[in-house]
C-alpha cells in the first residue's frame, strides 16, 4: 500500500480516487436488524406443537407446558484508524489533504466489515441455551455438497440448477415461508447458470438472462453477488466457494456505536488522526432457515 509521502510530488491532480472495491452493503437490507446496546442480547424462539384429540366429554384439562428455545446474539468492537502527519497539508502541494476521502474510505471499509459479519453468521456455531454457552452447530444436513446431482453419479461442479432445486426442497420441507428467500453467490456462479440452458431459456425464466446479462429471481430465490463469499478446501477438493440460501428472518443484525473521530494527536507532533469505530453482531436465528450450497471454482 502506497505510503503518503508517495503523492508528495503530484502537481496534476487535485484529489484522490478510490481504487476498485465493494463500497456499499449488499446483504443489510435482505436481512432482520436487532439493535442493542450492550456485549450480548437473548432471543426467545416458541418451539411447534400440536393440537391433541379430545376424547372425554367433559373430562378434566390437562396440564401443557410452554416449549420454548433461545439463542444469543454477541456484538464486538471493530475500528479503522488513518494517521496524517502534521506537514502533511503543506508538503502535499497543490493537492488537497485527503480526510474527506478518507473519511469516505472508512465508510466503504464498514459496509463490507457488515456483509463479512453477516456471511459469517450463515454457518457459525451459535450459542443457545439459558445461559448462552452450548454451542449450535450448522447442520449437515442443511449443506449441499459440490458433488450434488439429482441422479447419476456424483461430480463436482459449480452452482447448478439442481443444487438450487435441493435448496428449495430443504426450505419447502422445514416450511421455511416463500417470500424473502435469498441467496448470495459469487460472479463464477452467475456464470454457471448462465451456461445451463433451462435459466437462460424465456420458457423457464421470464428475467430472460441472455437478453439483459443478469440473474434476478430464479425458483423463488432472489439472487445477491458477493466477492466476499469463502473459499477453500471443503472433503479434499480446492477451490470450494461456499454460497448460502437463506431466508430474510434466518439472520439477525445488530450494529451499534457508529462513530467517526478526527482528533489532533499532541503525543504523536500533533498528527491528524481519523478513527470510525462500530460495534457488529449477527446470529443465524434457525439451522433451517439456512441452506450452504458448495460450489466448485477448479479452473
Amino acid at each position: 500500500m502506497a505510503q503518503i509521502d508517495t503523492f508528495y510530488p503530484t502537481m496534476f491532480e487535485t484529489s484522490f480516487d478510490q481504487v476498485l472495491q465493494q463500497g456499499d452493503t449488499r446483504l443489510l437490507p435482505v436481512v432482520t436488524r436487532a439493535d442493542f446496546t450492550g456485549k450480548r442480547k437473548s432471543f426467545n424462539l416458541v418451539n411447534d406443537s400440536e393440537a391433541t384429540t379430545i376424547t372425554t366429554r367433559k373430562g378434566d384439562t390437562p396440564d401443557g407446558e410452554f416449549d420454548g428455545s433461545k439463542y444469543w446474539l454477541f456484538q464486538s468492537a471493530r475500528e479503522k484508524v488513518t494517521t496524517f502527519d502534521e506537514f502533511d497539508k503543506s508538503l502535499l502541494g497543490t493537492i488537497v489533504l485527503p480526510t474527506s476521502d478518507e473519511v469516505r474510505s472508512h465508510a466503504m471499509a464498514f459496509n463490507r466489515a457488515i456483509d463479512d459479519v453477516i456471511i459469517s453468521a450463515f454457518d457459525a456455531t451459535r450459542y443457545i441455551g439459558e445461559d448462552g454457552t452450548t454451542t449450535d452447530s450448522f447442520l449437515s444436513g442443511q449443506s449441499i455438497g459440490a458433488n450434488y446431482v439429482e441422479t447419476g453419479s456424483p461430480a463436482s461442479a459449480g452452482l447448478t440448477i439442481g443444487k438450487l432445486r435441493r435448496a428449495k426442497y430443504l426450505m419447502d420441507v422445514a416450511e421455511v415461508p416463500d417470500m424473502d428467500r435469498y441467496i448470495v453467490v459469487g460472479s463464477q456462479q452467475i456464470q454457471d447458470l448462465l451456461r445451463t440452458t433451462e435459466i437462460t431459456s424465456a420458457d423457464y425464466n421470464v428475467i430472460r438472462a441472455l437478453v439483459d446479462g443478469t440473474i434476478d429471481t430464479f425458483l423463488g430465490f432472489k439472487f445477491i453477488r458477493s466477492e466476499r463469499l469463502a473459499i477453500g478446501t471443503v472433503s479434499g477438493t480446492a477451490d470450494i466457494r461456499s454460497c448460502f440460501a437463506f431466508h430474510k428472518s434466518g439472520i439477525k443484525f445488530s450494529m451499534a456505536e457508529r462513530k467517526s473521530y478526527m482528533d489532533i494527536l499532541p503525543a504523536r507532533r500533533h498528527a491528524l488522526q481519523i478513527r470510525t469505530t462500530m460495534l457488529l453482531g449477527a446470529v443465524r436465528t434457525e439451522n433451517e432457515k439456512v441452506v450452504r450450497i458448495y460450489c466448485d471454482e477448479t479452473p
